[in-house]
């Protein structure tokens, strides 16, 4: 081998190292950016009909990979779980469980029964209830940021605009995740500011776990404040 293929390969070489520890170094500070910044994190998960007791079984899942990303604890991240069908009902509340295992253990009973798809009645009770004191929210904490990520995966039966709205305006910052025919007008309309940032869509219940490490960059994103994402 001459000289000048020894110094490419070595080249190469490096580059791929670089390349390594640039993308470990990345996940590191991610997870320490989402692990500095704590949170009042409510699931408000669709569990209508047409999402099935097979695909709600992802959905489980999917809530408790999503926990891992967060530092659980009564004075970091609290996590609650509400879901939806003709009404809506808490799963467990803000701050029930201290452990990250707890929760991921309660991820995977949490109930499916069907019904109909009542997205705004759904964000009204989180508004006025699931982030409360009485809850286990932290109002009186301006530094624990109040989260609520969506599920869906149809039209919902009732009007979402101006539940959205009130919630968004209570402080409540809102990631709308879309399923199969869940309608892109209607997840824009839920989700906060700036849309492309807080929208995301997949073809099944079989993909939106290809979506969680989009999501959790979102929800570690350093430049958080109680405003906008820059």
């Amino acid at each position: 081998m001459d000289m000048s293929m020894t110094g490419r390969c070595r080249v190469s070489h490096l580059l791929v190292l670089l390349i390594f520890m640039f993308s470990k170094e990345r996940i590191e500070a991610q997870r320490a950016g989402c692990k500095s910044v704590h949170y009042d994190l409510v699931f408000l998960l669709d569990a209508s009909s047409s999402v099935g007791k097979e695909d709600f079984e992802k959905v489980r899942q999917w809530v408790s990979n999503l926990v891992e990303t967060f530092e659980i604890g009564p004075d970091k991240t609290r996590v609650g779980v509400v879901r939806y069908s003709d009404h809506p009902t808490t799963e467990f509340d803000l701050g029930k469980y201290k452990t990250c295992e707890e929760i991921k253990e309660a991820a995977r009973k949490i109930q499916y029964y069907g019904g109909n798809t009542n997205t705004g009645d759904a964000l009204r009770y989180i508004t006025t209830y699931s982030f409360s004191k009485e809850a286990g929210g932290r109002l009186s904490d301006r530094t624990v940021k109040k989260v609520a990520i969506l599920l869906t995966d149809g039209r919902s039966q009732d009007f979402v605009l101006d539940p959205a709205t009130a919630a968004h305006q209570a402080g409540i910052r809102i990631f709308a995740v879309g399923v199969g025919e869940a309608l892109k007008e209607e997840l824009d309309e839920i989700a906060s500011e700036p849309k492309s940032a807080h929208v995301f869509h997949v073809s099944d219940y079989n993909a939106i776990d290809k979506i969680r490490g989009k999501l959790r960059r979102r929800l570690c994103e350093s430049k958080w404040s109680s405003a906008q994402l820059e």
